[in-house]
């Protein structure tokens, strides 16, 4: 066998090439041996197609499940903290902040938005995540939409962002999905 970077003859059984330590395509039984006057890439055989996709879609379900149950609970802390405490810290500190009064409806509608947003972030996340660990259709598309909108939560959507596109985005993680998916 003979390592396909730098051409040099490598034992049957190596695994990396002892000159240039690139790793070694597997020779089978049925090959026949390189003679001394072949080629340096007669012996070597293509490896597997990379499976991104495979490899990595379970972790990006279970990450996308995590962060949906992490957004729920900042939607209870919210909700919680929008009933509880900002009214009594507000009320105590600004003598107009009253039950009614314009400055608490604003204040209340603002802790509704967030609420609602952050929910609207959980439910994506939940069906993102089943989407993929189910492999539907149309679990890389939502899974790259939600991995786009996750870049601007810093840091850690940001980061399940960018692995999420990274996973999902390439072209040909379009055909290892469709292979993968159930119709």
């Amino acid at each position: 066998m003979f390592c396909d970077q730098c051409g040099r003859e490598a034992a049957p059984e190596a695994r990396f090439c002892s000159n240039c330590g690139r790793t070694l395509a597997v020779q089978s039984a049925n090959q026949p041996a390189p003679s001394a006057s072949a080629p340096a890439h007669y012996g070597y055989v293509a490896p597997a197609p990379e499976r991104r996709v495979d490899t990595h879609i379970r972790t990006l379900g279970i990450l996308w499940t995590i962060s949906a149950v992490l957004r729920l609970l900042e939607v209870g802390w919210i909700w919680f903290a929008g009933r509880m405490i900002v009214p009594s810290v507000l009320g105590s500190v600004l003598p107009e902040f009253s039950p009614g009064s314009p400055l608490e409806r604003v204040v209340m509608g603002g802790i509704a938005f967030a609420s609602a947003l952050f929910f609207l972030q959980a439910a994506l996340a939940i069906i993102t995540a089943w989407g993929l660990l189910e492999r539907q259709s149309w679990g890389r598309v939502v899974g790259i939409i939600a991995g786009i909108l996750a870049l601007l939560r810093f840091p850690l959507g940001t980061a399940l962002g960018i692995y999420t596109l990274w996973v999902l985005l390439p072209a040909s993680s379009e055909v290892e999905y469709r292979s993968m998916a159930r119709a």
